[in-house]
């Protein structure tokens, strides 16, 4: 009878240990864990469904390679802009971009268009950038003579060292503006960040740029040869893009369009929205 009884308990044990280890089999797993709900703040939304985008932006005097293209008055443009994916690591954009422009002296274009595209990427952990662009500048309203519309292609290559990023390339143009034949404009930028804590959260940078514009037919153009630079600080606060830089170039008064300001030196205030 105790030999029967032990049996008896080791059989019920089994069975106890083998319904066990089926409702462990069948059990249900474990939901994962939800994800933290990250809020994004209203100015840094994106409005527009990606690959769009759009930019306005205020410059308190738009200058292009150091001469002013509203004399020495504020500039208003915006852009819309389309960029996707082609290759891995290989993005194709195109976009237009517009401002208003003022010459003075009955010249008669008011507003300045470019269309732009082009392929750009990065290598080495995405330290090396580079470009190839396109670009095309309208002046509707122009009249043929003054033959203002012209194109130029622009390759850039720029290198991000982290406490310092460099770099530069060079527009060409086989007509440049006002009939004045081949043009070229190879150009530097440095940027540095300040490596503030506080300042982290606004970008906060150092920048400065040089650029050698060299045309042709100086006489059509109506500027020798001459040499821009400028240097400046940059920032961003509440998803707008806030700069100021002083810019100046190697023209005399007398050399700049036959005696205006429009070359000399100046400081420029900007700030942008992309949405």
């Amino acid at each position: 009878m105790r030999k029967f009884g032990i049996s008896a308990a080791l059989a019920g044990a089994s069975l106890l240990a083998a319904a066990t280890g089926a409702y462990a089999q069948t059990a249900p797993a474990a939901a994962p864990a939800a994800e933290p709900f990250t809020y994004t703040p209203w100015y840094e939304r994106k409005i527009l469904p990606d690959p769009l985008s759009a930019t306005i932006a205020f410059w308190s005097n738009y200058r292009f390679r150091g001469v002013s293209q509203t004399s020495d008055a504020p500039g208003y443009n915006g852009s819309l802009d389309l960029e996707f994916e082609i290759l891995n690591g290989v993005n194709f954009y195109t976009g237009i971009w517009a401002s208003n422009i003022n010459f003075n002296g009955g010249f008669k274009p008011r507003v300045e268009v470019d269309v732009y595209g082009g392929v750009k990427g990065k290598l080495f952990d995405k330290k090396l950038s580079w470009n190839v662009q396109l670009i095309g500048y309208f002046y509707p309203g122009s009249t043929k003579s003054q033959s203002l519309h012209y194109f130029e292609v622009m390759p850039s290559l720029y290198y991000d060292f982290g406490f310092m990023e460099i770099g530069g390339g060079v527009a060409l143009s086989p007509n440049f503006t006002a009939g004045s034949g081949f043009a070229a404009w190879p150009f530097g930028d440095v940027t540095v960040p300040i490596p503030v804590p506080f300042l982290e959260p606004y970008k906060v940078a150092a920048f400065g740029h040089i650029g050698y514009q060299a045309v042709e037919k100086n006489a059509k153009f109506g500027l020798p040869d001459y040499l821009e630079w400028e240097a400046g600080v940059k920032w961003e606060l509440y998803g707008l893009k806030m700069g100021v830089k002083y810019g100046d170039t190697n023209l005399k008064r007398s050399e700049c369009f036959g005696g205006v300001k429009w070359c000399s030196a100046t400081v420029v205030f900007t700030v942008s929205k992309t949405f």
